[in-house]
């Protein structure tokens, strides 16, 4: 068995295993918008980045349950296709700034130890604990879930790659996590919002805010600092950093299309300037990708 197979297997076993949807965020909708370079982008050499480009994209909430409720506390996620026929980078990016496993064991242990007990209905809270126990690397992405409240739309979440990927800036190598950054500023539901609320709610929301015109976020570089590690994305990144914007991410409409419900944003795909990741869960990721995708169609 694959370790692809073994990753899809543990979501399927988490969440069930629902026809035609993904493994993982199995609840979102498709959009579409364009990228606007900066006028300036500090040395960063991205070809692709140079020049306005078309940009196809897709909205989700965390997890694999389609009917998952909107104010669920789990991360929202993005994926982010950038350019055209010639040339592509696609991004995958959450709302939590690191992820819950760096090596395909521990993510496979760690659904495991959320899988519904069925004697209470729902994970156990004792395989949870004793997982955290020995796994303390996992616990700051689940703190910051717990301490932030899901946001109210899309447009006014902040997404994050937490992977580290290698750029040239001013002709020297250095590693930057992605940062997408809503210029309307972050906003989470207030708990007299999550008590009302109904469980569906952010592509109305969405809907609402594109009819006054685009929503935008900045594409932003965070440099690691000498002291961050760059080849785990559980681990947190403290302190001042420096940040290159590299231009804008605009959203402009909706996309009911059937190839855009079915597009897989896998990461892989990089411009010429990037250098991907080098820790253990980015080199899983396409793998895994094309697995979920086989399932769906199946």
């Amino acid at each position: 068995m694959t370790q692809a197979t073994k990753l899809i297997d543990a979501l399927n076993g988490t969440f069930g295993r629902h026809k035609s949807f993904r493994a993982s965020h199995a609840k979102g909708f498709a959009v579409s918008g364009r990228f606007i370079p900066a006028q300036t982008n500090a040395g960063v050499q991205i070809p692709l980045l140079q020049s306005e480009q078309p940009v196809a994209a897709r909205f989700s909430v965390g997890g694999g349950k389609p009917g998952i409720s909107d104010k669920s506390p789990t991360v929202r996620g993005i994926g982010l296709m950038i350019g055209g026929a010639s040339e592509v980078w696609s991004l995958a990016l959450i709302s939590a700034p690191v992820f819950f496993a760096n090596s395909a064991q521990q993510f496979v242990d760690f659904l495991a130890a959320r899988a519904p007990d069925p004697e209470i209905g729902g994970p156990n809270p004792e395989k949870v604990k004793a997982f955290n126990t020995a796994n303390p690397n996992t616990v700051p992405h689940q703190e910051y879930l717990k301490s932030t409240s899901p946001c109210r739309c899309y447009s006014t979440e902040r997404y994050h790659s937490g992977h580290a990927y290698g750029f040239s800036i001013d002709n020297a190598s250095v590693a930057a996590r992605l940062v997408l950054e809503p210029t309307a500023g972050r906003t989470g539901l207030t708990p007299e919002e999550l008590a009302v609320f109904p469980d569906v709610f952010l592509r109305d929301a969405m809907t609402l805010k594109l009819a006054d015109g685009p929503v935008r976020w900045l594409l932003k570089l965070i440099v690691a600092n000498a002291a961050d590690e760059v080849r785990d994305p559980t681990v947190p990144w403290d302190g001042e950093h420096r940040e290159i914007v590299l231009g804008t991410i605009e959203i402009e409409d909706l996309d009911d299309g059937k190839e855009s419900q079915l597009r897989v944003f896998d990461p892989a795909h990089l411009a010429k300037g990037v250098d991907a990741p080098g820790d253990k869960v980015f080199a899983l990721r396409s793998a895994a990708y094309a697995e979920s995708k086989s399932r769906r169609t199946e």
